[in-house]
């Protein structure tokens, strides 16, 4: 009997890394983020009000310039918290909360330019887009081999942003509008992590964040020379952008 305790001793060494290797993607898990987020955001005005008694060609000439597609780019970066467990198959499912901070923003401006089917009418279009905060809050699906894990994730998204379209032209035509909100939206992603085996690992992953429009309508300016009756525009924008980023995450 005592001649065999060895033989069992070192098969339990050798059981142990496989059970710590089943396991090895349970548990909570804190981390950091950083990475690059672009996208797109379309800004379509319609017009209303007084524009109905102007020519179907000059409201084209307005509506055509003043729409227009911003690429927003900047810097994301943020903190994330969550849960998975792994099961001996080596499906891992979780759930994970994710904050970041975002600088993305684009803008335009045309400068005065000739409506072409009222030469004497020039106008300046100018449209911006900034996103802000976001949160998340994804369900994670992988599959672990070892120190390997391979995932998806998807879930819902709110994003802080503030949209802005103005014109003036040069008979003295003033209008700006401006709208912040916090959009809805969907979230979903594709990464990989490789486990330290120390608690640590590390990971990156793509997003691709698609949110709500934002609708706002423009006002008169100070110094706008008509201003009755009025002329009315409406702008709706809308917004999705993806993000590539290193996480560096602890499990605890």
């Amino acid at each position: 009997m005592f001649k065999s305790l060895p033989l069992l001793a070192l098969l339990g060494l050798a059981a142990s890394p496989v059970v710590a290797a089943e396991q090895a993607w349970t548990g909570w898990h804190v981390g950091g983020h950083a990475g690059h987020a672009s996208g797109d955001s379309r800004a379509d005005v319609s017009l209303g009000g007084e524009w109905s008694i102007e020519t179907q060609a000059l409201r084209d000439d307005v509506s055509s310039a003043w729409s227009t597609d911003l690429g927003p780019d900047g810097s994301a970066f943020g903190l994330l918290f969550g849960y998975d467990h792994q099961f001996a198959s080596g499906l891992v499912l979780g759930a994970e909360l994710d904050y970041a901070s975002l600088d993305i923003s684009d803008s335009r401006a045309t400068g005065l330019q000739p409506a072409p089917s009222v030469p004497t009418l020039s106008y300046d279009y100018a449209n911006t887009i900034e996103l802000d905060d976001k949160w998340s809050l994804r369900a994670r699906f992988g599959y672990a081999s070892g120190r390997h894990l391979f995932f998806a994730s998807a879930g819902w998204v709110q994003v802080d942003a503030t949209a802005s379209a103005s014109v003036a032209s040069n008979g003295g035509y003033l209008k700006l509008g401006r709208q912040s909100g916090t959009l809805d939206g969907f979230e979903w992603g594709l990464g990989y992590a490789f486990d330290f085996g120390n608690q640590w690992s590390l990971r990156g992953e793509y997003l691709m964040t698609d949110l709500d429009d934002l609708r706002y309508d423009t006002d008169y300016l100070p110094g706008s020379t008509f201003t009755s009756p009025a002329y009315l525009e409406s702008v709706r924008q809308d917004v999705d952008f993806d993000t590539f980023r290193i996480s560096l995450d602890y499990r605890f």
